[in-house]
């Protein structure tokens, strides 16, 4: 069948649960959605290994995979169709704007689809950061330069800094990269200011999609919940953000119930009324 239409989810605080659990009413009406020729999106920050952890043996209705925030697109059947990498000399660049800026706690991720590697340099690390290292032990490696290949470098840095820090790294790197902001999924307060290659966000691998089943761009929706998102909302025609996302996304984009309440089949529902 032909697809007429893109819908794309995010993940974490949008499709799951705080407990860590789905919906059944909103896969149900994920599931209706490709019945109508609708393709199905999941565009998240995690990685490749990160997103089977935390599904398990769930499987989603879904024909595209938007991985580590757009580094990496994976359809249907698991095949790597897109990925971008940060060159040696580009992961270097990016952490030493961090340095100048006074943020050492940093860690770079494995090129894709190995973002789940994480490397990481001696520095005064954040309780998030020490808990995300736990996390990954198994993938994580101690190193001296920041001279490899990468999907990304993550900065963690507290809310109050953010913003100077990510309008001052925009100053160093130009519009050589792609900067985006996100809010930790494992302490839910810690900022991580995320610079991918030029061009990487959410938006940029949806639109790739889009482009390629040559999909009108009016026939789009997205549904989110946090920063990380933002690049995805403005793209789609047809916008949502769930009760849970920070006041700034509330004011600009329509509401849905939170993520504990089917706020993504509320949004399927209100796109197939704007639809008919």
């Amino acid at each position: 069948m032909k697809k007429t239409s893109i819908f794309a989810t995010d993940l974490d605080g949008t499709l799951l649960r705080d407990d860590g659990s789905l919906s059944a009413r909103d896969i149900a009406a994920m599931a209706s959605l490709r019945k109508k020729g609708c393709a199905v999106v999941l565009a998240t920050g995690r990685s490749p290994l990160s997103l089977k952890r935390c599904l398990g043996d769930n499987e989603l209705p879904v024909d595209y995979y938007v991985l580590s925030s757009g580094s990496g697109i994976i359809n249907e059947a698991g095949e790597v169709t897109h990925s971008y990498t940060l060159s040696p000399k580009d992961t270097a660049v990016i952490h030493s704007a961090f340095v100048e800026l006074g943020v050492t706690d940093t860690s770079i991720q494995g090129a894709f689809p190995d973002t789940h590697l994480l490397h990481w340099m001696e520095g005064k690390h954040c309780l998030d950061f020490r808990k995300r290292l736990a996390h990954y032990r198994d993938f994580s490696t101690k190193i001296d330069s920041p001279e490899i290949s990468s999907t990304e470098v993550i900065g963690f840095v507290q809310p109050d800094q953010a913003n100077s820090i990510i309008t001052s790294l925009a100053e160093t790197l130009g519009e050589n990269y792609s900067i985006v902001r996100a809010t930790s999924p494992i302490d839910h307060h810690t900022v991580w200011i995320e610079v991918f290659p030029r061009g990487v966000n959410k938006a940029s691998a949806c639109e790739t999609i889009r482009d390629e089943l040559d999909i009108p761009l009016e026939h789009t929706a997205a549904v989110g919940n946090d920063w990380n998102d933002l690049e995805m909302l403005r793209w789609a025609a047809s916008s949502f953000v769930t009760g849970n996302a920070p006041d700034e996304l509330l004011a600009e984009f329509q509401n849905t119930p939170s993520n504990q309440s089917n706020g993504v089949a509320v949004a399927v529902g209100l796109w197939k009324e704007a639809l008919l």
